[in-house]
């Protein structure tokens, strides 16, 4: 029996299952697939007993998340829904239109948490928001949402928060100060690469951020950010600013590459260029006071 249970814990992990959700197991083919005529119905699994009156679910808070930002709400149930996905080209022309409606940061936020045409959005626990003052010296755009961020719904916490932290710190910026987003809103299950068409549903929602924030510089940690607002599959040259063109805003903002603050804890040579990076981040923002 506990040779099963092992075995059946390691095809979870093969798979990309990394936390559980809910209390009662959910039949993923009843919730979102339309039955075949003439299928049987699948046997449910009887409910679970409903928890006693008074007892209170334990909330997690990941270290690195703003002390002051109130936890993010678990997403409510969705109603399984029969009709037809809509078609990439159709999610794509939907995303632009969507996110050029949104005149404010909260009509943007209600629209990303309400757009159901892009896969991602249905798996992800939390829809990743951009946190920070509007008009920030720096925006920093990680990668997709970890699990610690879908987890949390806050951007950069867990462990990615904290090695963020450490960067910041030798140059004297605090991440309050400073706009802080990931690439995509919607973590991709299991941590996978988002795919080509997922990229392109996300881009206009984060460019519609970018231009409501209007921050005066971009930092790219990783390749995602720079992949997806320059479309292009070139790895952009580091220890450089590059003019990107952003849709509603006049003038391009200027962006900076540099390695994810993960990649900290990988070699001598990452930490050696992140710092190199930093540097020119600290020097870049102290000319333009």
């Amino acid at each position: 029996m506990m040779d099963g249970a092992l075995a059946l814990l390691q095809l979870y992990s093969d798979w990309g299952v990394d936390c559980a959700v809910g209390d009662q197991a959910l039949d993923q083919r009843l919730a979102y697939l339309t039955p075949l005529p003439g299928a049987r119905p699948a046997q449910q699994t009887p409910p679970a007993p409903a928890r006693a009156a008074g007892a209170s679910a334990t909330s997690y808070m990941p270290p690195g998340a703003p002390a002051a930002a109130p936890a993010a709400p678990p997403r409510a149930a969705k109603t399984p829904s029969t009709a037809a996905p809509p078609l990439p080209a159709a999610s794509v022309e939907q995303a632009h239109a969507v996110a050029s409606a949104a005149t404010s940061l909260e009509a943007l936020r209600k629209a990303m948490e309400a757009f159901e045409a892009c896969s991602l959005h249905t798996t992800a626990m939390h829809t990743l928001f951009p946190q920070g003052p509007h008009g920030a010296p720096l925006m920093i755009i990680g990668e997709a949402p970890d699990a610690d961020e879908d987890r949390s719904g806050h951007v950069f916490s867990g462990l990615g928060g904290e090695l963020l932290n450490q960067m910041l710190s030798p140059i004297g910026l605090k991440r309050e100060n400073l706009l802080l987003a990931t690439a995509i809103p919607w973590r991709p299950p299991g941590g996978r690469p988002p795919a080509e068409t997922e990229l392109r549903i996300c881009r206009p929602f984060l460019e519609r951020a970018i231009s409501l924030l209007a921050p005066q510089r971009l930092l790219l940690c990783g390749r995602l950010p720079g992949r997806l607002l320059t479309d292009s599959h070139t790895q952009m040259a580091r220890h450089v600013w590059h003019p990107i063109p952003i849709t509603g805003l006049a003038a391009p903002v200027p962006a900076l590459a540099i390695r994810h603050p993960m990649q900290l804890q990988t070699s001598p040579t990452a930490r050696k260029d992140i710092w190199h990076t930093l540097l020119l981040v600290a020097q870049t923002l102290q000319q333009n006071g």
